[in-house]
């Protein structure tokens, strides 16, 4: 459930796993908490009380987590392990380091699983899994830090102040990098800039332009001097 614990909004969510714990059993449910760790620059410190603080909100609408997974940008000590053990009544194994990554969230599950979260989750729920395949993931990865190539892709649109107004487009330039091992450098380009610039001052030095959809009339006659460009 996206959303910060003890929000309004999130509460109908909450409340319906937390019926669903009671219906289906405590052996059929597991609570995982994603939740951050902030660190306290001028002292170099992680900082638990915003942790202990939203699983004490979790525990004013009856649920207890089994797992934190704790987003962190610095390695969590043995010290900080039980100190969150102790105060949100979770296992010291099962509090769990998710460090930020160099590059991106597609090297998480190799980080999880040394973590050993995958291990924990099929014990506490009784689950007689196999060890995970992940020789596919790992060559992903790999090809993703370590590129052949370098291109630069113009994407020409209209939503250029809103950072996730393409994310899926990005992702998908991003996915065809890896697969021809290259990195692929975006450049966002407002389809109005072109309309008053001209199209060969924004893209003449690109490797590829990519126009995506939108709607209404703004920015239209940008984009069809881009494809046509």
């Amino acid at each position: 459930i996206g959303g910060t614990i003890g929000d309004i909004e999130g509460l109908p969510f909450t409340e319906a796993m937390r019926q669903f714990a009671l219906d289906a059993g405590k052996a059929n449910v597991l609570f995982i908490h994603m939740t951050l760790l902030p660190t306290l620059r001028a002292a170099g410190e992680l900082k638990t009380k915003p942790t202990q603080q939203s699983v004490a909100k979790l525990r004013e609408i009856g649920i207890q987590p089994d797992i934190l997974i704790c987003r962190t940008e610095q390695p969590i000590t043995d010290e900080i392990r039980e100190k969150l053990s102790l105060f949100c009544s979770v296992p010291k194994e099962a509090v769990i380091e998710e460090i930020d990554v160099e590059n991106s969230i597609y090297e998480l599950p190799h980080m999880l699983r040394k973590e050993g979260l995958d291990e924990l989750v099929t014990r506490t729920l009784g689950l007689d899994a196999p060890a995970p395949k992940l020789d596919e993931w790992e060559e992903v990865v790999q090809r993703l830090q370590n590129p052949k190539h370098h291109i630069c892709i113009g994407m020409v649109g209209k939503y250029m102040d809103l950072q996730d107004s393409y994310l899926s487009v990005n992702e998908s330039v991003a996915h065809g990098g890896i697969r021809n091992d290259s990195s692929v450098e975006i450049l966002r380009i407002d389809a109005e800039d072109i309309e008053r610039d001209g199209a060969a001052d924004h893209l003449r030095e690109l490797d590829g332009i990519l126009v995506p959809g939108g709607f209404g009339d703004r920015g239209t006659e940008g984009k069809v001097m881009a494809a046509q460009f």
